[in-house]
């Protein structure tokens, strides 16, 4: 493997090999040539291990570009890719003229285009299998805006582009005529609707596709193509038919990639329609489908000379792709094209020129820098028109572009702080498309967009950190107010709109400060709200600023100071218990190690709560013994989102060498100039302008800010111009050998800090390191020399009850402790609870002395009265500074459901926050359960078995979510049976249950219940499960109904052992899937 990568790198990429001390040699007076350091493959094979986040590859496309360009002509493999190319594969199947830069899924691949030596055989839909050609690595290159191949077949395939347009050069064996099949049924996803028409020596066509990442958006692309050559013969297929003479064609196909079951990591339920979406990017393993239903067209040439397909491409209309092709390419030959596109490249390159630096790292760097600009992409045609997210035909402002497709949730993290600091008025552009994409629904924001559609895959409100970070460096062209307006709209918003739920779970994290069950949605939120604040701090709206910088702290009231860590909490106060670190159930693409860093704008608070500087750098130095550990390990995850802040905050607890030699490392291992050259996603450039970043040695460690953390830079010499004139010089004589920074200067200045103003980001300036290889420990050290965090709004004190839910019987008793964390300064801390009649509380009130970034407990015990009701009860326990501690005492019976019910999954019609079946917001209607005989309190038939539906009130805990919990039965008859009511939230949850005899052996069993929207009704119950009751509709956390049906179930009932007394049984976290909900059991 190491032979052959080697053997056709140098064939493939012709790169040179420069002086490690220089910039690319030139000749004299000549500009280097930056794209030759460009290896737009790297990213196509997988570099890393698969952790089930899309791949351990970059899912980059190899093809030819123009900087930020629509049209993206490249070859695409039959064996799949999110990016459309796989590069262990040697098999084509053709050249689509869409795509998508590094996601975890399959999407775009519009109008594939497949040459072919000789006359079309049988319909392309019914035998492409007969049309794949394959090919070798060392008979292929590629190049900023140029990709060819020569297939073992003969024929050599040439693309160039430019920004919305391209043109192909097909070059056929001689001796037979060359066939191009133009398939306007092949994206990836299948189209619903597709059109081609041939007139003359043109070619156009439409298709109504979409389908990305598993949803239901959809989006319609046009093409126009004109052919240098006469076309001698030509027709259509459609199906298994091909039509010689037929000039139009139009019909429909069904996804190409692999069908394979949804998986669901995430706690919150994206769902536009009621159908589980998935919360976390995935991609399709295996090969891409090449045979079954769709329609296109061949045109036949003689195969004497190349022929040249110049085609347009639009979003808009047939008419707005010819324009297009017309402006940009009209007649001009293929060479022409690739030196424009080139020479565009150079330009953009061109604005970071770098001194030093291995042969390995400039490529890497370039190429980095090259994937940075790939996307986000224009959108509108020459004539200024695009196609919103309303569907209507909307004009941008002269002089400027409409931008589409954002994974919000990867580039806030990176990309668009990089964008916004080489080119702010692409950042602008980009600010004022993220706006009106949504001003035009109603001010609904998305997660992650494509082309002009919604998809809400991921989680969070990231547009939100986007708006802000480009406006703090400096991008100003675009309606910040309307923006701000728009922001603060969605961001309070409770439930749907536009068939879309912008915030899941927002009526309990604006009721509470953070989602049930979910701290990594809770921790996004903070994040967008802290954002919103930002903006509205810069724009005078003093008011609105200090609201959102209280709801940015969100992660505080999800801060166990009893063990901590920050982890799921529940509506009750109550924390997840046990809780493990490394578990990813209840976080999307990462673990609970892994966004216990994730308080970017607060990270003084973080490091205070978990008791000061040096205990939370001692946390940081285990969290870094892995760079790439995945999700299921307590470290580092670098190839992934969530971690890639995390390596700067040892800025905060006074040792950024360490992050010296954390960036140092992970520049080194993850990343490289081969196919091979990323271990996880590009993510539409995230993980490349991540890496950009670190090579210049500054990183933006705070969303929605311009301050900028310090590392050890990788060249000796760096030049940065701004688009908008600022310069930025950067020197670190040694950079290749020392990675330590030993002392810094800033314009001139010495400083001891290891960050930079917002101002130098803005203005530029220069920067003079003294590295070395050994650390300088006192270098940004002192206290003093930290990074701005953003305490406003903010808690003094954290509190935990633990437990915060404590079961008790009537005339019983049991004990808690309260626990007050400082997170700065210490002190005397006052508390007082105030029970209500039938609970007492001893003490119920005192004073504890907390040290600075320390804690102090109270052991409190509880007592409930012989009469007490089986109800809950709150207790409020009111500590200034910290709010309040929320304790829950459930009065109930041992051995009763109502002793271990830990989920509100029922609430009444038109109440708003009273109960989250789901995650999401969503919760069963008990008007409607009722009408279906389900009532508080009464009994259910079912199977043989009788079960007491829970008597609880709407909005109360009434069902047990099973975490791992055993469940005591001291009171179980002998039986040869047990069966379980229930039902499971957020996609189906096959999980086990291990049944406890008396005797103390165990007997393990399937319990699984299927999707309580059975994914829309789009399939049956499955794991044996039978409907036990059908509701019309679900109750949305903002009072109104959303009308699908929902289900209650009764699994398959357990076979046990008659001889034997069942004393407990234990329900097991499902290992993948949703969460599994149990409303009652019984024995028969």
């Amino acid at each position: 493997m190491l032979r052959r990568r080697l053997a056709s790198g140098l064939a493939v990429f012709l790169l040179p090999l420069a002086s490690a001390a220089v910039l690319p040699a030139t000749t004299a007076g000549a500009a280097p040539d930056l794209t030759s350091y460009v290896n737009p493959f790297v990213g196509t094979e997988d570099g890393g291990p698969d952790f089930g986040h899309g791949g351990g590859a970059g899912m980059n496309f190899p093809g030819a570009v123009a900087p930020l360009g629509m049209m993206q002509w490249s070859p695409d493999t039959v064996r799949t890719s999110g990016g459309g190319y796989k590069y262990e594969d040697d098999r084509l199947r053709g050249f689509s003229m869409s795509h998508i830069s590094g996601p975890g899924c399959t999407g775009a691949q519009d109008f594939p285009v497949i040459p072919v030596s000789g006359t079309i055989g049988a319909s392309p839909a019914t035998h492409g299998s007969d049309y794949v050609q394959t090919f070798k690595h060392e008979n292929e290159q590629a190049s900023p805006g140029y990709y060819a191949v020569t297939a073992d077949s003969g024929i050599k395939t040439e693309l160039t582009a430019s920004t919305r347009a391209g043109v192909g050069r097909f070059t056929f064996p001689a001796g037979k005529p060359g066939t191009l099949l133009l398939n306007v049924t092949g994206s990836i996803n299948g189209v619903d609707d597709a059109e081609a028409t041939i007139s003359g020596n043109t070619v156009s066509g439409w298709a109504k596709t979409g389908g990305f990442c598993g949803t239901e958006n959809q989006y319609y692309v046009y093409f126009h193509a004109t052919f240098d050559r006469p076309i001698t013969a030509s027709g259509t297929w459609k199906n298994d038919s091909v039509e010689p003479g037929d000039a139009r064609v139009r019909g429909e196909s069904p996804a190409d990639v692999p069908k394979t079951p949804l998986k669901t990591t995430g706690r919150v339920n994206n769902t536009q329609d009621g159908r589980p979406l998935v919360p976390n990017q995935r991609t399709f393993a295996g090969d891409v489908n090449v045979k079954g239903p769709g329609s296109g067209v061949y045109l036949q040439f003689a195969g004497d000379k190349p022929v040249q397909m110049r085609t347009g491409l639009s979003y808009v209309s047939i008419d707005g792709a010819k324009k297009n092709l017309r402006a940009e390419i009209g007649r001009r030959p293929f060479d022409s094209v690739r030196a424009a596109t080139r020479h565009a490249w150079q330009q953009r390159l061109g604005q970071i020129k770098v001194g030093g630096g291995t042969p390995d790292t400039l490529r890497t760097f370039y190429t980095a820098l090259y994937h940075a600009f790939l996307q986000p992409y224009v959108f509108d045609d020459v004539d200024g028109t695009y196609t919103g997210f309303d569907y209507r035909t909307h004009k941008v402002r002269k002089g400027h572009h409409h931008y589409a497709t954002f994974s919000g949730w990867d580039i806030y993290r990176s990309e668009i702080q990089l964008l916004s600091f080489l080119a702010p008025d692409v950042a602008s552009d980009i600010a004022q498309s993220l706006y009106e994409n949504a001003h035009v629904i109603g001010d609904v924001w998305d997660r992650w967009s494509h082309q002009n559609t919604i998809t809400g895959v991921m989680n969070g409100d990231p547009y939100h950190s986007m708006i802000a970070s480009a406006y703090a460096f400096g991008a100003r062209g675009f309606d910040a107010k309307g923006a701000l307006a728009s922001m603060v709209a969605g961001a309070e918003r409770v439930g749907p709109k536009h068939d879309y739920t912008e915030r899941p779970g927002n009526a309990q994290y604006l009721k509470i400060g953070y989602v049930p069950g979910d701290p990594a949605t809770t921790m996004e939120y903070d994040l967008a709200d802290f954002g919103i604040a930002q903006v509205a701090r810069r724009l005078g709206d003093t008011a609105t600023a200090k609201t959102f910088m209280a709801r940015s702290h969100g992660w505080q009231n999800l801060y166990n100071p009893l063990n901590g860590w920050i982890q799921p909490r529940f509506a009750d106060g109550s924390f997840l218990s046990p809780f493990d670190p490394a578990d990813s159930n209840w976080y999307v693409e990462g673990n609970g190690a892994q966004y216990h860093w994730m308080t970017y704008a607060d990270v003084e608070s973080l490091f205070g709560a978990m008791g000061g500087r040096d205990a939370a750098a001692k946390r940081l130095d285990a969290f870094f013994a892995e760079l790439n550990a995945g999700p299921h390990k307590p470290l580092a995850y670098l190839g992934n989102e969530p971690s890639l802040q995390s390596p700067w905050l040892y800025a905060w607890a006074g040792r950024p060498y360490r992050t010296q030699d954390v960036v140092h490392r992970a520049r080194a291992e993850l990343f490289k100039p081969t196919p091979d050259g990323l271990v996880g996603n590009d993510d539409l450039g995230t993980m490349s302008a991540w890496y950009v970043w670190a090579s210049l040695g500054m990183y933006p460690a705070i969303p929605g800010r311009a301050e900028l953390m310090v590392n050890g830079p990788a060249f000796s010499r760096i030049e940065v111009r701004r688009s908008s004139g600022q310069k930025v010089t950067i020197k670190a004589p040694g950079a290749e050998s020392s990675r330590y920074i030993q002392s810094l200067k800033v314009n001139g200045k010495a400083t001891s800090k290891a960050w930079l103003p917002e101002s130098f980001a803005k203005s530029g300036g220069t920067l003079d390191y003294t590295l070395g290889q050994t650390p300088n420990t006192t270098f940004g050290s002192a206290e003093s020399d930290a990074p701005l965090s953003f305490t406003e709004g903010g808690k003094s004190y954290l509190t935990a009850v633990d437990p915060g839910l404590v079961p008790v019987e009537p005339g019983g008793s049991t004990t808690t402790t309260l626990r007050v964390q400082a997170l700065s300064k210490g002190g005397a801390v006052e508390w007082k609870a105030t029970p209500p009649a039938g609970v007492t509380l001893t003490p119920s009130s005192g004073t504890l002395n907390v040290p600075a970034s320390g804690h102090a407990d109270q052991k409190i015990t509880v007592s409930v009265a012989a009469d007490a009701k089986i109800d809950y009860h709150t207790v409020p326990i009111a500590i200034p500074g910290a709010g309040d501690a929320g304790l829950t005492i459930n009065v109930a019976h041992k051995g009763t459901i109502e002793w271990y019910q830990n989920n509100a999954g029922i609430s009444d019609d038109g109440g708003t926050g009273m109960a989250n079946f789901d995650g999401g917001g969503w919760s069963y209607s008990a008007q409607a359960l009722a009408a279906a005989g389900l009532s508080p309190g009464k009994e259910v038939s079912w199977n043989g078995f009788t079960f007491g539906w829970p008597s609880r009130k709407p909005g109360q805990m009434d069902n047990v979510h099973a975490q791992g919990q055993t469940v005591e039965l001291p009171d179980a008859p002998k039986a040869g049976k047990l069966a379980f009511l229930g039902a499971a939230g957020n996609g189906d949850a096959p999980s086990k249950v291990t049944i406890t005899y008396a005797d103390g052996s165990t007997q393990q069993c399937d319990l699984a219940f299927s999707d309580w929207a059975l994914g829309a009704d789009a399939y049956p119950p499955r794991f044996g499960n039978e409907i036990v009751a059908k509701t019309p509709y679900r109750n949305s956390d903002d009072g109104t109904k959303d009308e699908i049906n929902v289900y209650v179930f009764g699994a398959t009932p357990i076979a046990l052992d008659p001889a034997k007394q069942v004393k407990s049984f234990t329900l097991n976290v499902p290992e993948e899937g949703g969460s599994l909900h149990v409303f009652a059991w019984a024995f028969a």
